[in-house]
């Protein structure tokens, strides 16, 4: 009698921007698995080219969902950044056209209901989607120091304030950052992202360029899906911060992805940031 095929099943990667979708091809080709990579055009590198891959656009489902299936993928992974498309950058096939009504509503509501869309209809088409954390585990951010400086007591009330603000602007779907300074809400995360904050702080509110202070504190939005658009730091996020004059950076444990931890600590340390992971207990009793 043979024996049940234990071949493990095959992964497809919906590729946003970032260094992420490689790693995490990477690690799946080292547990055995087959992998297909499907690179959003604007957000997805070229990188992703080195392997078994195709593209797609904005707004073209019919093509998103067959390149997958064509492929024969199982279970999928959403990762890397990707800004939310402006309705005259979506372009639909038929499929993405019969969809059009429906993710312009999800589009208006925000960014996790659309995200919500997207993995509904593929689920919808037989495809399981898993979290990228299952595959690479050393993505989840673990609870406690990620570097050698620690927040002091005013930086924690800081962190306090901005998981505040970051679950009131969850609850919104806008975005999942804020930066606070010295008790004060200085920026919010916005479409733009998390660059496009920090940006604006390093601008308007630069803060003093011999003593860091505030910080940035990045939260999962209430509601969202947590398989999928989890907030996500790496070494640019580290140098942004230090350009915009923080002292550090404040995520929860388990709700958010650190894309090199290694580098992104030597980098933080070197630039004299704290990285840190607050208890999931934290965002509940602040809630």
């Amino acid at each position: 009698m043979s024996k049940p095929d234990q071949r493990p099943r095959k992964l497809g990667i919906a590729a946003g921007g970032g260094v992420l979708p490689l790693k995490l091809a990477e690690a799946a080709r080292a547990e055995g698995r087959d992998v297909f990579i499907v690179g959003i055009k604007g957000a997805a590198g070229s990188s992703i080219e080195a392997w078994p891959h195709g593209w797609v656009r904005v707004g073209a489902m019919g093509r998103f969902l067959r390149l997958f299936k064509e492929a024969g993928c199982e279970d999928i992974v959403f990762i890397g950044p990707m800004m939310r498309p402006r309705l005259r950058d979506i372009v639909p096939d038929f499929q993405g056209a019969l969809l059009l009504p429906g993710f312009i509503k999800r589009l208006k509501a925000g960014d996790d209901a659309l995200l919500r869309g997207v993995v509904e209809f593929l689920e919808r088409n037989g495809l399981t989607i898993v979290p990228a954390e299952s595959i690479l585990t050393s993505l989840l951010a673990s609870e406690g120091l990620v570097t050698r400086l620690a927040p002091d007591a005013a930086h924690e009330a800081d962190i306090d304030i901005g998981i505040r603000a970051a679950l009131a602007l969850g609850a919104q779907d806008i975005g999942q950052g804020a930066v606070v300074r010295d008790g004060r809400i200085i920026a919010l995360e916005d479409v733009k992202g998390t660059d496009a904050m920090l940006a604006r702080v390093a601008a308007e509110h630069p803060g003093d360029p011999v003593g860091r202070s505030g910080v940035l504190v990045k939260l999962p939005k209430p509601a969202q899906d947590r398989r999928v658009d989890l907030p996500t730091i790496g070494s640019r996020t580290v140098e942004r911060a230090a350009a915009a004059g923080l002292a550090g950076i404040a995520i929860e444990a388990g709700g958010a992805i650190i894309a090199d931890r290694e580098e992104l600590a030597a980098r933080a340390n070197k630039l004299g940031l704290f990285v840190v992971a607050f208890p999931p207990s934290r965002v509940e009793a602040l809630a």
